[in-house]
């Protein structure tokens, strides 16, 4: 062998050794050894961890040693604390820390990561400032990301130790209202400063005195900005990106400076702009990229960007009704594309386009254009528009002409709504040339596609002919364009006359990448799809399709197919090797058909498949070998299909370079029975689900297929009445054992006795009397027990052994008393948490029994009938969550004595007191004492309890307010409080949440909540004895709100209460009240924020009708979940998200309802298909599926609208569209009648 070929080998193996390095660090990860809630993208056997990804499920994670990590993520885990030297020595390059209770950051928590810490995202937590002292030293500290915390003041000081290495700052979503002189003036690398989403009103005068020197990109959106900080800003050299969208902003123009900004990117989206004076933008030299979109701008003067530079200039939903040229003067020589969409707009003149030469990119979508104005015929222009992409959809345009388009050689992107005929004629383009590579015509009322149509643009890429009505085809419509197109979207586009395509339509696009057929009246796969040899993508979901042709998928000609969605179908059966040998197949969704049958080999040698989604079909059997040779396999989905038993022996060779997740969850399983499983199959299952079917036996030999490999196992919610020690074989894998929810008396002493890595084991929600002697003795590695919500009565002493407990869960049983003795030395010296709630307990432990819980950070015994607290938890050291409330307790004045610097969270809520306890307790920071006899609060809490963030007091005898001013969360509902005045709220500057529900208010003055300019989150009722009493009067000006609960008590209707216009910032109202049977149909008249969420919740509402929504909300989240309804109105007046002037729903929540499933809620089928259709990600899918039809034996929602109710697509969207259809064909009728 030569030289050559020898390194060219080398170069071979080195770069395929690269590869799989790479795919090793990013792929689905590994379960880690130390925690079952986490994955590690590198074997857990080995030093180096890699990416390490902790989420939704109680995490501890161990001293990492001399393991290695690239990443640590760690989100929804209830972790209150990172401790200190955690990560020491392990070269952590990014920290993610989200949704977790964290109030603090122990100065040690980042000791060791000073040269190898990157990034750190602390990120939707309760930290109240900048944890300075734990960031001292991170010399290497690129990115600090701070985004949804509690933070309402920042210093300098907090920012010192990481200023010399600080690239990007974010503080977004906090609570902060001023930002002091110099703040950042240190942060000598700072380029990107994000302040979004907090309160700030206006920028200090020396906020950038001196500036960060690099500092490149400033976001100061969703704040209450009012005017334009021009000097400020001016300091900040560098700046070439201001976001300042969603603030108060109404004019630009400051006659008083001189100052000309130069950026790249300004931002001023919904502000409250109504007019663009002549000279607007003086103060700008230069933006190239400039958005207004969602002012409610009605006029621009003329001249009113003269003298500013623009390229892109954005004018998009706004309410401008026409257009002056002179406008736009000065940016003859710039403007390069401007937006006009959703506007008001009914005439457009071509001489604008002629004037601004380099204009390339014009949108006129959805506005009310009547007339298109040209100089001349088109014919006959002389000068050629320069225009490169055009957009002229919408139905509220007039029907769109072909011929009164101008020549147009240079267009590359033309997409347009409402074509005047119902079809394409080649001349239609004779304007246009072979330049032209993206054409959509949406809403087109297309009828046919002919043949040679587009004869004069050969050179097309992408068609797109979403939401047409196409009756007629003709296969070689697309020849012309056979050669160069690669998209193909025919989404929504054919008459439900049209069940298969043409033979021979597809067969010679042989450059298409993606097809999307998708929402549809398809019965039939086109058979000549096979012959598409450079296929990617094809979605042919939501059609009606009875089943997968074989040969429809062929290896040796798509190699390039990696994507599959047949969801939403009338399939019935898969036949053998439909998928074979499709060498760049990562997904296939074959999810809610009608799949009964699956044959042998349907899957086969398909080596990069990751998902396989089955799930919602009528499947019953999985025979052997229907799944071969699927390595990469990581999620296969069988869930809420007929299975009765789940053979093992499938997935011979499935999964075996990934970490694969079986789920079988919501079938129709009564026993899980022996595997006919040769022993010479590998089965690589990792995680399997079994829960929700009706499993009450499991032969001994049922998990030994996969007793090597088995990491989680779930089996709650089934039918199990015992555990024998025959259950599991040795399974030295497996780490997560959920039981739950079953209906279990006995568990033998054994039954876990070869589950020795077991960490988490969940026996709650069972009828357990006791535990017996030894259950837990060989499991070492135990973390996490849950025993919550049996019949326990007492436990044996030190039952529970295993040195490696952090937490136990004994709530909701029969416990008579506090069980400390059942844990043994080991197991108490190290547990952390420990939960007794809920049972027959009445005496306390003393101290000395406590005294060997030295870790115990969390202690729950609350809902028990204790009556004296004593000095039971005095030595307790690290205490720092203690619930003891729902009990009738007494409490003295030493009680608390050794929590004074630990004890953070305290609940006494219901103990029957009449007074506040004695509670020297500075580290306090949420304390609960609501349901109690409490007349006032004495002065000596707020000096007592210095850190105290979050009280609540409700439901009391008090009659005023506490003196608390350090608050951020205040809670006095329910309360014989019968007055707020102007100064009720005065000493309480930072708080942002308010409970003021259920008060028997005489008097309410109109300003009584002015004083909280902070607030973000305000629950408030119906206060009957208050005369016309009016929600957002009171709230006017409170502009920092965001969410409004309103609570209706004592009627069955809201009144007058809501009526009225809200903030723009208020997004998110919640309604509540068990007695409340109806919603007025102006509940959302008032609404003005774009993007909004309506919850109700716990009434007794049982029809919401249409035309509750009529308000035009552009984006609306719907939480219906919990009540009495039986009927919805569609809240939708659109079929599509980000049409101006409209509504369209985009999360609908509906669970735990009586719903009466007709085609009066049709419309939920249709709306699922749009989102879909629309690539929204259906995560609500599952709540449709487990929302019940009273009306239908209490079936799944889901399951009747797709299988028993035929309603049509369109039924059920709205009843008034349908009475108008109804009264028009009546008048017609009777006119017709009257004339003869």
């Amino acid at each position: 062998m030569s030289l050559q070929a020898l390194m060219h080998l080398a170069l071979s193996i080195m770069m395929t050794s690269l590869v799989l390095m790479f795919w090793l660090t990013y792929a689905s990860g590994y379960v880690c050894h130390f925690d079952p809630h986490c994955t590690c993208s590198m074997s857990s056997s080995v030093q180096h961890l890699g990416n390490v990804e902790c989420k939704d499920g109680p995490s501890y994670l161990p001293s990492f040693n001399t393991s290695k990590l690239v990443t640590l993520s760690l989100v929804n885990n209830d972790m209150h604390n990172l401790p200190p030297n955690q990560l020491l020595r392990t070269g952590l390059y990014k920290l993610e820390i989200s949704k977790n209770p964290i109030y603090y950051l122990h100065e040690e928590s980042l000791t060791g990561l000073e040269r190898s810490l990157w990034e750190i995202h602390i990120t939707d937590c309760k930290l109240s400032n900048i944890p300075a002292n734990a960031l001292r030293h991170l010399n290497k500290l690129k990115i600090l990301n701070l985004t949804g915390n509690d933070i309402s003041t920042i210093t300098s000081e907090q920012l010192k130790g990481v200023a010399n290495s600080l690239n990007k700052l974010i503080l977004a979503d906090n609570h902060i209202s001023v930002l002091p002189h110099g703040v950042f003036s240190s942060l000598n690398q700072l380029e990107v400063l994000d302040i979004h989403g907090n309160s700030i009103v206006s920028l200090e005068p020396g906020v950038f005195t001196p500036p960060p020197a690099k500092l490149k990109i400033l976001d100061l959106s969703d704040n209450l900005i009012d005017s334009m900080s021009y000097k400020q800003l001016a300091n900040i050299k560098m700046l070439h990106t201001l976001n300042l969208n969603s603030n108060k902003i109404s004019t630009l123009y400051d006659a008083s400076t001189n100052v000309k900004l130069v950026l790249d990117k300004l931002f001023l989206e919904y502000n409250d702009i109504e007019e663009l004076i002549s000279m607007s933008m003086t103060n700008f030299d230069v933006a190239n990229i400039t958005s207004f979109k969602g002012n409610p701008l009605v006029n621009i003067q003329p001249n009113a960007f003269q003298g500013c530079r623009i390229t892109e200039l954005n004018l998009s939903n706004c309410k401008l009704r026409q257009i002056d040229p002179e406008s736009f003067n000065g940016l003859e020589n710039t403007l390069q594309s401007l937006d006009l969409t959703g506007n008001n707009i009914s005439t457009f003149s071509f001489p604008l386009l002629l004037k601004y030469e380099n204009l390339r990119l014009l949108n006129l979508d959805y506005n009310n254009i009547k007339n298109l104005l040209w100089m001349n015929h088109p014919e006959e222009m002389e000068q050629e528009v320069q225009l490169t992409e055009l957009s002229l959809t919408g139905k509220t345009n007039s029907p769109f002409v072909w011929s009164k388009l101008p020549k147009m050689v240079h267009l590359q992107s033309l997409a347009v709504s409402r074509i005047e005929q119902p079809h394409i004629n080649p001349k239609d383009f004779q304007q246009f040339s072979v330049e032209l590579e993206t054409l959509k015509i949406n809403d087109g009322n297309l009828k046919s596609l002919n043949r040679h149509m587009f004869q004069m643009v050969r050179g097309i890429k992408t068609l797109d002919l979403t939401d047409n009505t196409i009756e007629k085809i003709d296969a070689k419509s697309l020849i012309e364009i056979s050669h160069s197109l690669e998209h193909l979207i025919l989404t929504h586009s054919l008459d439900k006359k049209i069940r298969t395509f043409p033979k021979g339509f597809f067969k010679h696009l042989n450059t298409l990448q993606v097809l999307k057929i998708n929402h549809n009246f398809l019965q039939k796969i086109p058979s000549d799809i096979q012959f598409l040899s450079n296929l990617e993508i094809f979605h042919a979901q939501d059609n009606n399709l009875d089943g997968i042709p074989k040969g429809s998928f062929k290896a040796r000609n798509h190699k390039f197919l990696h994507e599959i969605d047949l969801s939403f179908n009338k399939i019935t059966k898969i036949s053998s090797k439909t998928f074979a040998d499709l060498i760049e197949l990562t997904e296939i969704n074959l999810s809610d058909n009608r799949i009964v049958t699956i044959e042998h080999g349907s899957f086969v040698n398909l080596e990069k498949l990751t998902h396989l989604w089955l799930r919602g079909n009528k499947i019953q059997y999985l025979n052997s070998e229907l799944f071969q040779n699927l390595p990469a396999l990581s999620v296969l989905d069988l869930a809420y299909n007929s299975l009765v038993d789940f053979n093992f022996a499938c997935l011979d060779q499935v999964g075996m370079l990934s970490s694969l997740n079986v789920n079988v969850s919501h079938n129709s399983m009564n026993a899980l029975k022996g595997n006919s499983t040769d022993s010479s199959i590998s089965i690589y299952i990792k995680i399997v689900d079994f829960s929700h079917n009706n499993i009450s036996s499991v032969d001994k030999t049922y998990f030994m297929p996969v007793q090597h490999s088995l990491t989680k196992l779930f089996m709650s919610d089934n039918a199990m009445i015992n555990a024998t020690r025959d259950l599991f074989p040795e399974m030295l894998q497996l780490q997560l054992l959920d039981m739950s929810f079953n209906q279990m008396n006995e568990i033998e002493f054994d039954a876990l006795r070869s589950l020795k890595q077991l960490q988490i084991i969940d026996l709650s929600h069972n009828n357990l009397t006791s535990i017996p002697i030894g259950l837990f003795q060989s499991l070492n590695s135990v973390r996490h027990i849950d025993l919550s919500s049996n019949h326990i009565l007492q436990l044996f002493d030190s039952i529970i052994s295993p040195a490696s407990l952090i937490s136990a869960d004994l709530s909701d049983n029969s416990l008579l008393r506090v069980p400390l003795t059942a844990f043994s030395p080991s197991a108490a010296m190290n547990v952390l948490e420990l939960s007794f709630r809920n049972n027959k307990i009445t005496n306390l432990p003393s101290s000395e029994s406590f005294s060997r819980f030295t870790k115990l950070r969390s202690l729950d015994v609350s809902s028990n009938r204790i009556t004296d607290m004593g000095s039971a938890f005095n030595l307790l050291p690290s205490l720092t969550d203690l619930k003891i409330g729902n009990n009738f307790l007494h409490i003295g004045n030493r009680d608390f004595v050794g929590l004074e610097n630990t004890l953070e969270h305290l609940d006494i809520s219901n103990i029957s007191i009449s007074y506040v306890p004695p509670m020297p307790l500075p580290s306090l920071r949420t304390l609960k004492m609501d349901d109690n006899f409490i007349t006032y609060i004495p002065m000596y809490l707020q000096s007592n309890l210095t850190s105290l963030k979050h009280l609540d007091v409700s439901y009391n005898a008090l009659q005023s307010l506490p003196d608390v001013p350090q608050l951020n969360i205040l809670n006095i509902a329910g309360n014989p409080i019968s007055s707020i005045n102007n100064t009720s709220f005065v000493d309480f500057p930072h708080l942002v949440e308010l409970d003021i529900r259920g008060l028997p208010l005489h008097e309410f003055a109109i300003e009584g909540l002015v004083p909280l300019q902070d607030l973000e989150t305000l629950h408030i009722s119906n206060y009957k004895k208050l005369q016309n009493f009016n929600v957002p009067t009171y709230i006017k000006d409170m502009e920092a709100l965001r969410t409004l609960h309103f609570e209706v008590t004592g009627a069955s209707q809201i009144g007058t209460e809501l009526n009225g216009l809200l903030s723009e910032r208020i997004n998110n109202l919640i309604i509540t009240g068990h007695e409340l049977k109806s919603l007025p149909d102006n509940l959302l008249h008032g609404v003005q924020s774009p993007v909004f969420k309506l919850t109700l919740r716990n009434t007794s509402v049982e029809n919401i009708q249409a035309k509750v929504f009529s308000k035009n909300l552009r984006s609306l989240v719907l939480d219906v979940e919990e009540n009495y309804l039986t009927a919805l109105g569609n809240p939708s007046n659109v079929d599509g998200p980000n049409r101006p002037h409209s509504t369209y729903l985009t999360e609908l929540y509906l669970s735990g309802n009586k719903w009466n499933c007709d085609c009066k809620l049709g419309w939920i089928e249709t709306w699922q298909r749009k989102r879909r259709q629309y690539g929204s990600h259906d995560y609500t899918i599952d709540d449709v599926r487990e929302a019940q039809c009273k009306n239908k034996q209490n079936k799944s929602m889901l399951f009747i609208l797709k299988s028993e109710l035929e309603c049509g697509w369109s039924d059920g969207n709205t009843l008034e569209s349908n009475f108008i259809l109804i009264t028009l064909l009546l008048c017609l009728k009777l006119t017709y009648t009257s004339a003869s």
